[in-house]
C-alpha cells in the first residue's frame, strides 16, 4: 500500500465518514417509531452557490444541515490570485450563515499531477 502523509490519511477517515453518514442523513427518521416522516431535507442555504458567486475559485466539496467543507486549490490561487485570500473569505462566509470551523486540513504535495487542495471542516 502506498505510504500517505498524515493529512492525507486524515481527510481519507473524514471521506469515508461521510460516505457512512450520507445513507443516514437521507434515510427515514430512526429516532422517530411513530412517524413515517423522510428526513430529505438539504441544508436551508445553499453555502455552495453562495461562496461561488463571491468566490469563483472556491469550491464547496460536501454540504449537509450540519456540516460543511470548503475546498481550494492553492496553485490556482496563487497564479489567479497571488494569494490563499479568498479560500478565508469562503470560510467567513460559511461562519457568517452559522458554521464554525473546526478544521483546516490540506492533501496533495505540490507536484502538477497531486496538488495541494486544501479543505476547511466546519460544522454548525
Amino acid at each position: 500500500m502506498k505510504t500517505m502523509k498524515f493529512s492525507q490519511r486524515k481527510l481519507l477517515v473524514l471521506s469515508l465518514a461521510l460516505t457512512a453518514l450520507y445513507p443516514l442523513i437521507f434515510s427515514s427518521n430512526s429516532f422517530s417509531q411513530t412517524t413515517s416522516e423522510v428526513n430529505t431535507k438539504p441544508s436551508s442555504i445553499d453555502l455552495k452557490q453562495i461562496i461561488q458567486s463571491s468566490e469563483p475559485l472556491i469550491g464547496v466539496e460536501y454540504q449537509s444541515q450540519s456540516l460543511v467543507v470548503i475546498k481550494g486549490e492553492e496553485e490556482i490561487l496563487l497564479i489567479t490570485n497571488g494569494t490563499l485570500s479568498p479560500f478565508w473569505h469562503a470560510i467567513d462566509i460559511a461562519k457568517s450563515h452559522g458554521y464554525s470551523l473546526e478544521e483546516v486540513t490540506n492533501s496533495g504535495m505540490g507536484s502538477q499531477g497531486n496538488p495541494t487542495r486544501f479543505y476547511a471542516i466546519m460544522s454548525q
